[in-house]
């Protein structure tokens, strides 16, 4: 690896927010942004299908990460291939998973089993930081974490304090012994926040990061405010819509008066964040650009091109070495 970018981010990277706030797409750039500079990532989510592999071409990936562009790889999380891979792959007991787990009955319970699919999903990260190389080949230096919505994925936090008060043995015992060193590691693991600038965004955000801070002992990496109002578009700047108004019809002006407001709206928000969150954060609140404002073409990976750049400024990861 020629060139070592992030030495201040963990070896796996949760990347959580709000559903629709762009987790995926943050996901999606930092994996590139480091895969840029020499980093072998793996961008990891949990859906019902994979939507970032296709946004490079390649079809939806599954549980063993594929290569979408040098040294960035996707793959995506399904509980029954997980099963499979930990039954018959890593403990090599094939037989107990083709007779047992592999039941329609036993599958049912491992599913509805409160926390017991998290356990599994943390396992896999695990897995994959450690000996998915010996066993399959897979070196990754980061691997990225396209988390569930708010309430799913931080739930993933909470999994080392589940295990721990099943004082599990065998192999569970094993299982939660590792998780729970992985987990509790501030070099191996920690979590970015995504959020937006509107009130359930922010309300969730604000119940977010303290629990996260609760469940790890640890404050987030940064809450990244994806769309951000921080700098309003030129048309748009205190004043302006004023020295425009003789020029412009009651229509037009009044139309651009609602924008204006509503990005004033997105503004006080984001200044809330900064205010009660900034100071509970390592890097802080960062601001990622609206990409739609930003001249070319607006096409997933391009939308995703555009952040990967955004993220090496606001996590000083450009020109690190």
């Amino acid at each position: 690896m020629s060139q070592r970018l992030g030495r201040g981010l963990p070896r796996v990277v949760f990347v959580l927010g709000k559903g629709g706030v762009g987790r995926s797409t943050v996901a999606a750039a930092l994996g590139l942004e480091l895969a840029r500079h020499g980093e072998r990532t793996c961008v990891f989510g949990w859906t019902m299908s994979d939507p970032i592999a296709p946004w490079f071409g390649h079809p939806p990936s599954g549980l063993m990460p594929q290569e979408v562009l040098p040294r960035l790889h996707v793959g995506n999380y399904r509980l029954e291939d997980t099963l499979e891979l930990y039954f018959v792959h890593h403990l090599h007991l094939p037989r107990l998973y083709r007779y047992l787990i592999r039941g329609e009955h036993v599958r049912r319970l491992i599913e509805a089993a409160p926390g017991l699919a998290e356990v599994f999903f943390v396992g896999h990260l695990w897995w994959l930081t450690t000996l998915a190389g010996e066993e399959a080949g897979l070196h990754f230096d980061r691997v990225v974490v396209d988390a569930p919505a708010t309430g799913h994925g931080a739930s993933l936090f909470d999994v080392p304090s589940m295990l721990s008060s099943l004082r599990a043995t065998g192999l569970l015992g094993l299982e939660a012994e590792r998780v729970t060193r992985m987990m509790g590691d501030p070099a191996w693991t920690g979590a970015l926040v995504v959020t937006l600038p509107d009130e359930l965004s922010v309300d969730e955000t604000r119940e977010l990061v303290p629990r996260l801070r609760a469940r790890t002992g640890r404050a987030p990496l940064a809450v990244l405010v994806n769309r951000t109002v921080e700098s309003p578009p030129a048309p748009f700047a205190p004043g302006h819509l004023g020295e425009l108004g003789s020029r412009l019809s009651a229509p037009t002006l009044a139309a651009l008066e609602t924008v204006a407001d509503e990005l004033r709206t997105r503004a006080a928000f984001e200044a809330t964040l900064r205010a009660e969150l900034g100071s509970l954060a390592d890097l802080g609140v960062r601001p990622l650009r609206e990409q739609l404002a930003v001249p070319g073409s607006h096409e997933p990976r391009d939308v995703v091109e555009g952040i990967a750049s955004e993220l090496g400024a606001q996590l000083g990861l450009r020109g690190a070495s």
